[in-house]
């Protein structure tokens, strides 16, 4: 079971959601949390109805999550709080497959594969497209542009070397 992955995908789903479940009870939290986006808070509920009776008995990762739910955007914030669920995750297996499962059933997966077709292409990822040898496949926007062979693409305009 990768605990790195788990955390990771669980802090990812917590973050635009924490300020919100932190406050829980509080009148208009779940108001306020309610327009993140239908899945989004669902997601986040569920992973956070699961983890705060553990986190609460951990004074470190409680921490981390107060800390998140002041400043979600904050990478470092972030990031402390997946490394405590990391090492929380590390010394309760149980925890970590519940979490695991949930993930998977709300469609949120911890775990990825790289896959090689021909010569030249890989795809990683759940939906992921390989190109083949010089092509370029995406699942997101590009920015900063892409250079294939000897030409490069920016944005609409395609310069030739």
């Amino acid at each position: 079971m990768d605990t790195t992955a788990i955390a990771t995908a669980v802090t990812g789903c917590l973050a635009p959601a924490l300020p919100y479940l932190i406050k829980a009870g509080e009148k208009g939290a779940e108001a306020l949390g309610e327009k993140l986006g239908s899945g989004v808070w669902e997601k986040a509920k569920a992973l956070w109805q699961l983890l705060m009776p553990v986190a609460e008995t951990h004074p470190s990762v409680a921490a981390a999550a107060r800390e998140m739910a002041e400043t979600p955007d904050d990478s470092d914030a972030q990031a402390a709080l997946r490394f405590q669920l990391k090492k929380l995750l590390a010394a309760d297996d149980q925890l970590a497959a519940a979490l695991m499962q949930l993930l998977e059933a709300v469609g949120q997966p911890t775990s990825y594969r790289a896959e090689v077709h021909g010569e030249g292409a890989a795809a990683q990822g759940p939906g992921a497209v390989a190109a083949g040898k010089g092509g370029v496949a995406t699942g997101g926007d590009v920015h900063g542009g892409v250079r294939i062979g000897g030409t490069e693409i920016t944005g609409t305009a395609v310069k030739k070397e």
